[in-house]
């Protein structure tokens, strides 16, 4: 256990805290999580244009992509049985509780419930004002601060649980599609080529490279603390910034070595709640497909939510998905009603989440120290 000296918290997080506020600039542009986000004119401009070009892309783009007419699409949704709505409703709302528990265990003395608030309210602002990954991360922030965590925690937990969510969704997601697409070629003998060609093979594997190369820079204590010293030479801020960004690494290092469990299994799960979610909706629609294809697909809408076009890939994911359910051998109606179905898992629900969240704002707490420390 962590010894008390001078009053001092010697735990990552606590360090964190002293280091800001030791630095006047940076206790003030960190600061800004402290404070609600706000919704300007040019944000909400954004958000109304990304909506619009969403919905011309569900309007043309998916009929085009998949040969069909909106007539097919309308008719094939309207015939899927009534249990088939409520149950992606269900799911979306289990995802989103599920991701909400890495976010507890990250954010150490947040809570479950003020966890699964600030999640939603962040995952729905992502999901509505384009490069809203950092005011998501700014709102959630702002609600956990409410809630009483410093802003050691909320850094050290913020960027912990964005980085279980990088190595679930850019790295082990997309292998994982590609493996199911290889066994279902292997299986059927039949020549599918994902959409984009060998071009997407080797894009889906630069990701992840880059993605690894970056966790290893941080998780190597002496290569990131070189680095930071070298940014010394170049500007008379970057000590401050070292003493941030050290601590913030230790204590992401220290909850991956004692909580990776709670961490990574809930995101896990997530994942393989919308996987069964998208298997559903593609038996809602009469459709038979494999399951190595199901996953395949599945792998690659996901994928595909990480593509800057739109907030989320909302209206690329579904297009390019039923495209892909069409090269399998689905029927053009089936493969974009299917899409449209699981969109209320990853587009609906929380969007819908995320505005109710937003809107009921618990009551502020005030803040307290992380725990207990030996003295």
């Amino acid at each position: 256990m962590p010894v008390r000296e001078n009053g001092a918290d010697p735990r990552p997080e606590g360090r964190v805290d002293s280091a800001i506020s030791a630095s006047g600039p940076l206790r003030d542009r960190i600061g800004a999580f402290t404070k609600r986000p706000a919704l300007s004119p040019g944000r909400i401009m954004l958000a109304i244009g990304s909506v619009l070009l969403v919905l011309a892309l569900l309007w043309f783009g998916l009929p085009w992509a998949t040969g069909s007419s909106r007539t097919q699409i309308f008719a094939a949704l309207t015939s899927v049985p009534a249990w088939a709505p409520v149950v992606m409703v269900l799911l979306g709302v289990l995802a989103i509780a599920l991701e909400a528990l890495t976010v507890s265990a990250a954010a150490r003395g947040a809570g479950y419930g003020r966890s699964v608030h600030a999640h939603a309210a962040a995952s729905g602002m992502m999901l509505v004002i384009p490069g809203g990954g950092m005011a998501g991360m700014g709102l959630m922030g702002w609600l956990l601060h409410r809630a009483g965590l410093t802003m050691g925690v909320i850094l050290v937990g913020l960027i912990t649980a964005s980085l279980v969510e990088v190595v679930v969704s850019s790295v082990l997601l997309p292998l994982v599609g590609l493996g199911a697409w290889a066994a279902t070629v292997y299986g059927t003998g039949a020549s599918l080529d994902l959409p984009g060609g060998i071009g997407a093979v080797l894009g889906i594997f630069a990701i992840a490279a880059v993605f690894l190369a970056l966790g290893a820079v941080v998780l190597n204590r002496s290569l990131l603390d070189s680095l930071l010293s070298r940014l010394e030479l170049i500007s008379t801020d970057a000590r401050q910034v070292r003493d941030v960004v050290m601590p913030v690494r230790d204590g992401l290092v220290e909850l991956l070595a004692t909580r990776w469990v709670a961490l990574l299994l809930p995101t896990l799960a997530a994942r393989v709640v919308q996987a069964v979610a998208f298997v559903l909706a593609l038996q809602a629609v009469g459709a038979e497909l494999s399951l190595t294809a199901a996953v395949a697909v599945f792998a690659l809408a996901r994928v595909l939510s990480l593509v800057p076009i739109t907030p989320g890939g909302a209206g690329v994911t579904e297009t390019v998905g039923a495209a892909a359910l069409v090269a399998l051998g689905l029927g053009a109606g089936q493969a974009a009603s299917a899409m449209l179905l699981f969109a209320l898992v990853t587009l609906v629900v929380p969007v819908l989440a995320g505005g109710a969240a937003a809107v009921a704002v618990p009551r502020s707490v005030r803040t307290r120290p992380l725990g207990p420390v030996d003295s």
